[in-house]
C-alpha cells in the first residue's frame, strides 16, 4: 500500500498525545498520593483513572455548554426555567469539590447525569434540527447519548 493512505500524526497531534499522557500521569500520581498507596472500596480513589477522566471531561463539557447557553441571546428565556437556574448555580456559580474531597466522584457523576439529561432534552426539543447543524452539538450527542 502507498504511504499516503495511512494516517501519520503531525507534530501537533504528537504534542496533544503527550499532553494527554502527562495529564493522565498527574491524575494517577495525585490519586496514589491521596489514597496513601492503598485503595479501599467506596473511596474516590477506587474509581478507575479512565472513568475519573471521563467524568472530569463530562463536567468540563457541561460547564462549557452552560456558559455558552448563559451567554446566548436566549439566556433570559432560559433563566425563566428553574432547572436551568439550578444547573447554572451548581456548575457555574458554586465552587466544586476539590480533587481530594470524598464527594468529588459523586459530584462528577452528577455532572455527567445532568449533562446527559440536558442533551436529551435539547435533542428532543423543537430546536433540535437547528442544534444538529452545529458540529459541537453533534459531537456531544455522539459522545454522551
Amino acid at each position: 500500500m502507498p504511504e499516503d493512505e495511512f494516517y501519520t500524526p503531525t507534530e501537533l497531534d504528537r504534542l496533544r498525545m503527550e499532553n494527554e499522557l502527562l495529564a493522565f500521569e498527574v491524575r494517577y500520581l495525585k490519586a496514589r498520593l491521596n489514597s496513601g498507596g492503598g485503595r479501599t472500596a467506596g473511596t474516590p480513589s477506587s474509581v478507575s483513572l479512565s472513568r475519573l477522566s471521563q467524568l472530569e471531561a463530562a463536567e468540563t463539557d457541561l460547564r462549557l455548554l452552560l456558559r455558552r447557553m448563559a451567554s446566548s441571546p436566549l439566556a433570559p428565556a432560559l433563566r425563566l426555567n428553574g432547572n436551568f437556574r439550578t444547573l447554572e448555580d451548581r456548575y457555574l456559580r458554586s465552587p466544586h469539590p476539590e480533587e481530594s474531597s470524598p464527594r468529588r466522584v459523586a459530584y462528577l457523576e452528577g455532572a455527567e447525569r445532568d449533562l446527559k439529561l440536558l442533551l436529551r432534552r435539547m435533542a428532543s426539543s423543537p430546536l433540535a434540527p437547528a442544534l444538529r447543524r452545529n458540529r459541537n452539538f453533534r459531537t456531544l450527542e455522539e459522545r454522551y447519548l
